[in-house]
């Protein structure tokens, strides 16, 4: 260990075995302890370091036991551990557990906070040396405080990793007194030749302020929705039965006001399908659950029976994916809006539309591609928008919700969709959808 024969050590001072900045310190302390030995640990909680031969300083553990003689005069047995490797393996778990993306803590079997690293320190305003030997209490809510030494006693009988607290919400006390929602995970862990908790602690307030905010907004657009559906449209039915009776008090109106009640029927109209859009809209936001088979080489001509072609127009199918589970009213709602949209924006009385379906490991890619003008580059992004489109969409008489109404039934179901134009000849799209070809299920937590 020492990197010495024998020979060379035997009769030397001990004092040649330390590094020589401590050595004049030694020599009184070695003398005090041999003025009262007795068994114990040399220099408890802290490194210590020996010197080779070479002159190399190592960290060491020394015990030291008192051996009695028949003389009278004591020895003492000095054992030595090089503990080069356990200590370079504990610095590098240091590093990990101070560089780790979540807040950890370790905690002794007292409750005490052995060690923080520094995302939990930033996460509650501490810094490390405040909470190293503080009681874990310190980090908890008052109200849950008195029950907590019970669970923790009870979660060490059974040491499982698990999650803390599941199905109840969880806060961590702030330095400020402000509450932090967070998730904790637990695990039984040895450290400092101890068994310990290591609590793995992650910020979501974030998340679930995000989350808060979204029910919000869902809740909004259900109830403007509702509003929209059925209190708008009694005033709606109430105009247009009024222009009907002008037309029937009028007998035979001249040609301009023939004309100008018909344009006010169509926009009657246009503003009752705006109307159903918009339900259909928010009632996307909820993912469909029931399940069935999903053969698309029958889906889309099922899709084109009920929404049959204009003259002029045709749909080309290149289908390459086995059948698969999931579900088929979304889907075919997206089929169903991707090629009428494709139709209803085309610029010619003819054109040419196909669709092509490929598996892409967990997806089925489907390509819904026209031969239209196409979609400007910096329309790509807005025509996903509710009211946006790329075109003069009033003459043609589009919403605007058909491409939004698309987007959130496919990302809402576990998919993702894409837009390519132009393709070419500075003509032409192609929309491309990412549909789950496996159920995939939501934890309702």
């Amino acid at each position: 260990m020492f990197a010495y024969p024998s020979e060379a050590l035997v009769g030397q001072p001990l004092e040649m075995l330390l590094p020589a900045a401590v050595r004049d310190r030694h020599v009184p302390l070695r003398e005090a302890f041999f003025e009262r030995p007795s068994p114990r640990a040399m220099g408890a909680g802290r490194v210590l370091y020996a010197r080779r031969a070479d002159g190399h300083e190592f960290p060491v553990e020394i015990g030291l036991n008192p051996v009695p003689r028949p003389d009278g005069e004591p020895l003492v047995l000095a054992s030595v551990v090089d503990i080069s490797e356990r200590l370079a393996l504990e610095w590098a778990f240091r590093g990990v557990f101070d560089a780790a993306p979540v807040g950890m803590l370790i905690i002794d079997d007292g409750g005490h906070i052995a060690m923080a690293n520094r995302v939990l320190c930033d996460a509650l305003g501490y810094g490390p040396a405040l909470l190293v030997g503080q009681p874990m209490d310190r980090l908890l809510p008052e109200r849950y405080r008195p029950r907590h030494g019970a669970l923790m006693a009870s979660y060490r009988q059974t040491g499982e990793a698990r999650m803390m607290g599941q199905g109840r919400d969880l806060t961590a006390l702030h330095a400020d007194g402000s509450e932090l929602e967070v998730e904790i995970g637990l695990r039984r862990v040895r450290w400092q030749r101890q068994t310990m908790t290591l609590a793995a602690i992650t910020d979501i307030s974030g998340r679930k302020r995000l989350e808060r905010e979204l029910r919000q907004a869902n809740a909004n657009l259900e109830e403007f929705t509702y509003v929209a559906s059925h209190d708008l449209r009694s005033p709606l039915r109430g105009i247009a039965d009024l222009v009907d009776w002008i037309e029937d008090d009028l007998s035979d109106p001249p040609q301009p006001v023939r004309h100008n009640l018909g344009r006010i029927r169509q926009r009657i109209l246009r503003m009752e399908r705006l109307m159903d859009d918009l339900l259909s809209y928010a009632r996307a936001g909820r993912a469909a659950t029931e399940l069935s088979t999903i053969d698309i080489g029958a889906l889309v001509p099922s899709v084109l029976e009920l929404q049959p072609l204009p003259l002029g127009f045709e749909v080309a199918l290149a289908i390459d994916s086995q059948p698969f589970q999931g579900t088929r009213t979304p889907l075919e709602t997206v089929l169903r809006n991707l090629l009428s949209n494709a139709i209803k924006h085309h610029d010619r009385d003819s054109g040419r539309l196909r669709v092509e379906v490929r598996q892409d490991d967990v997806y089925c890619v489907i390509d819904v591609v026209d031969d239209g003008p196409g979609v400007p580059e910096a329309a790509h992004e807005r025509i996903f928008k509710l009211f946006q489109t790329a075109s003069a969409a009033g003459e043609r008489g589009g919403s605007g919700i058909g491409l939004a109404l698309t987007k959130r039934l496919v990302e809402v179901h576990g998919g993702r969709i894409e837009l390519q134009s132009p393709l070419a000849d500075q003509r032409g799209a192609c929309f491309r959808v990412h549909w789950p070809r496996f159920p995939r299920r939501a934890s309702e937590d």
